[in-house]
């Protein structure tokens, strides 16, 4: 009995000693932040300076701050201040990322114009219409490639504009080739294919304006059900379709939708178009076209093949194991730019702890609200996402939220009124993140931090788009294991000045009600949308 309280005597003293040897540690940790800097300002290259005045990492830590122009050696280990965010004791740390690579408006303007191309004379003056005049640098790239019949792969940032880098040449290819082509009903030339109805409807609207007194029909096809489709869809002569890819696989399989007269396809975010989930349903679609390697005509100028064009804000994985059967990849000209993988804006990682996230989530709107700044909070699962907005209303903050489990008919006009600046909050999941025209928003809040890196580029992209606000910021509330993982590895890239590597830490994990890039409502559960003419009338 005697020795027991002896130990606790003991432990009790131990723990003094231990408060008292951190408490040294803290004292003498400031003095070691100032020597280091200097050691680092001593031990420098005369050809190689850090500008202590430009970081490009600052922590709450400063002797974990990275400089512009500092470095490392190739076996180097990268000290990161996320190293210890495992420990409960780290809730509350965190690191500002102010990244080199930054996306200008009038940087990613370019002198040549469409002009420079021999397009169709409607298309072209139409082009100057929607005060389309100077190219961006990806259309001055991609649109020589495309309107030589070439497959091409546009891997390039979010926002720099790819979806005109493809519609421009589709649609002067379809004026060319539509008088000398024979075709039934629901017949379309060029097809555009996306993940998700949004992304769908986004790119149909900027089909539609720039098609539009043309001559050119757009069809929107975002899901249905196939019995109620078959019996009410209309047989109609039909240029262009832009579906997602559930409905144009379930309707050309059934013989409604006729793919025997389709000479160019449009495959957009494809790496999640290739997802393992959706890989042999995609492979048995594309099988049904004749994707060749370079582009053979007739005598009258129209192609014998089908054209490929893939775009993707991340460049797409297992090309080979999906279209290694369809068409020789070696056919696919790659045009990738130098900030891919990068993100643009300012950011902020947090440390918190579950039970911490409402309040700093809270904390960090109320100011935004007053100044009416637009936000987007993303969460990985459904319910988090209805949580947030429940949350909110509860604290008298109006909102608006989007998930996958959202009938259309929930859906209608929500985001009509965040985008036209009634509602300044918008929670959603992973669904939000591909395809929204998202030019006002300001403010980017990741509640639970993906788990695939390339969603997490999906949702920095909503933010530093051309024509977005200068002052963008992105704020990553960082918690549970895996999070910390993911982190950790987007940390050291930042550090080692290299693009973020394309990953998914849940690959060997359970993914519980996470939502997924396709769901199940995206593809069967929905109406048909077919013409919308402004803008006001999409269904979300």
């Amino acid at each position: 009995m005697l020795f027991r309280f002896c130990n606790l005597c003991y432990q009790d003293i131990g723990v003094s000693i231990v408060n008292l040897r951190r408490y040294g540690k803290r004292v003498g940790t400031k003095r070691f932040k100032k020597d280091e800097v200097e050691k680092k300002k001593l031990t420098i290259n005369n050809d190689e300076q850090i500008d202590l005045k430009t970081p490009i990492i600052v922590c709450k830590r400063p002797i974990f701050n990275f400089y512009k122009g500092q470095t490392y050696s190739k076996f180097e280990k990268i000290p990161i201040a996320s190293s210890g965010w495992h420990h409960t004791k780290a809730k509350g740390d965190y690191f500002f990322v102010y990244p080199e690579h930054k996306l200008k408006s009038n940087e990613a303007i370019v002198e040549s114009t469409f002009e420079n191309y021999d397009l169709c004379s409607s298309l072209y003056k139409k082009l100057q219409e929607l005060g389309f005049i100077k190219q961006l640098e990806i259309q001055e790239r991609a649109i020589p490639n495309i309107l030589n019949g070439q497959n091409t792969v546009l891997a390039a940032e979010t926002g720099c504009g790819k979806t005109l880098a493809y519609l421009v040449p589709l649609i002067d290819q379809i004026l060319n080739w539509k008088p000398s082509l024979q075709r039934s009903f629901n017949s379309p030339i060029g097809l555009i294919i996306t993940p998700s109805r949004e992304l769908a409807i986004q790119i149909g609207i900027e089909a539609k304006k720039l098609s539009k007194d043309l001559g050119i029909s757009t069809k929107i096809l975002t899901g249905g059900k196939t019995k109620k489709m078959a019996l009410r869809l209309p047989l109609s002569d039909v240029d262009l379709v832009v579906a997602s890819f559930g409905v144009i696989s379930k309707l050309s399989t059934i013989g409604l939708y006729k793919l025997n007269c389709v000479k160019h396809i449009v495959l957009d975010e494809a790496d999640a178009l290739f997802h393992e989930t959706f890989e042999e349903k995609l492979k048995v679609f594309m099988n049904r076209l004749k994707i060749g390697y370079q582009q053979t005509t007739d005598e009258n100028g129209i192609p014998k093949n089908t054209q490929l064009t893939l775009a993707s804000a991340t460049m797409p994985q297992r090309m080979s194991e999906v279209l290694g059967d369809i068409v020789n990849v070696n056919s696919l000209v790659q045009i990738v730019t130098e900030k891919l993988h990068h993100v643009l804006v300012p950011q902020k990682f947090i440390r918190l702890g579950p039970s911490q996230k409402p309040y700093e989530l809270l904390k960090y709107i109320k100011p935004k609200i007053k100044s009416r700044e637009p936000i987007i909070i993303f969460s990985n699962k459904n319910t988090t996402c209805d949580w947030i907005s429940m949350f909110l209303h509860e604290n008298g903050i109006n909102n608006v939220h989007l998930n996958g489990n959202m009938p259309l008919v929930v859906r209608q006009g929500k985001y009509k009124d965040f985008k036209n600046g009634k509602i300044n909050i918008l929670s959603t999941t992973n669904i939000g993140s591909r395809g929204l025209d998202t030019f006002m928003v300001r403010h980017i809040l990741n509640y639970e931090f993906p788990l695939d890196t390339s969603d997490y580029i999906h949702r920095c992209g909503r933010v530093g788009r051309v024509g977005s606000h200068k002052d963008c910021k992105v704020i990553n509330f960082i918690s549970h294991y895996l999070e910390i993982e993911v982190a950790q590895k987007i940390e050291r890239a930042f550090r080692r000045g290299r693009p973020i590597p394309i990953f998914n830490i849940t690959m060997n994990n359970t993914k519980k009600d996470l939502e997924p890039v396709i769901s199940s409502n995206d593809i069967f559960q929905n109406d048909i949308i077919e013409d919308i003419d402004e803008e006001n009338s999409i269904p979300y």
